[in-house]
């Protein structure tokens, strides 16, 4: 039997990875960040900039459950947190953050990648497909501490990359960059993004990102 009209269709919503309202973090020394309001689907870059103090280290440990909220709501991969915290550490990725986990110096390339594929449950080779996707091409005998400012910035997205994560977070993607490397660098987090997981980079000025990154959340300074 043939339709005799036709049927509207809608494209089914997708469901967010990252959904903060009004979210905030206090300490004893007073306000960290306050206020964020964010709405992240799968694919989508984020954009986190502010000036030093502003809290963006500190944003990203939240969403990816290593710091609990002190005000407003936050779902991640459709966990509440911070009651399922643990979970969400399993789901999100910490590329870099700053004072918190980060590459070591005296290691070698290949002792990162050896190290992550391992805890990850990859295979070691997945990390050249990770390695192409942001852009990253330098001899896995390398010393980390002798890879330029952007080589190290790529090598920690790759590895985190290796964990299939939902979600991945990378601290201070300016560090050591000047605006045209700023550029280039958000060009691999928008490759990273469209590889899947919710990217939320955190770095000081937001212009280098503008046409790459899908939000943008804007700090404050210490209030």
């Amino acid at each position: 039997m043939e339709p005799t009209r036709d049927e509207p269709t809608t494209e089914p919503e997708v469901e967010p990875v990252v959904e903060a309202e009004d979210l905030g973090l206090r300490t004893r020394r007073g306000p960290v960040f306050a206020g964020v309001t964010l709405r992240a689907a799968p694919g989508e870059l984020v954009a986190v900039t502010g000036p030093g103090g502003s809290g963006r280290t500190s944003l990203l440990l939240t969403v990816a459950g290593r710091m609990r909220p002190s005000s407003g709501t936050l779902r991640v991969c459709g966990i509440a947190l911070p009651g399922g915290a643990a979970r969400v550490r399993g789901r999100v990725a910490v590329a870099r953050a700053t004072g918190a986990a980060e590459l070591e110096p005296d290691l070698r390339v290949r002792d990162h990648v050896r190290e992550r594929a391992l805890a990850a449950g990859s295979p070691a080779a997945a990390f050249d497909e990770a390695a192409g996707t942001v852009g990253l091409d330098v001899p896995g005998a390398t010393v980390v501490a002798e890879l330029a400012a952007a080589d190290a910035t790529r090598l920690a997205l790759a590895l985190a990359l290796l964990e299939a994560p939902e979600a991945l977070v990378l601290d201070d993607l300016d560090d050591g960059a000047d605006l045209a490397a700023q550029r280039a660098l958000w060009e691999a987090a928008r490759s990273a993004a469209d590889s899947g997981p919710v990217v939320l980079a955190a770095a000081t000025e937001p212009s280098p990102a503008a046409g790459l990154a899908d939000r943008l959340v804007a700090l404050g300074g210490r209030g």
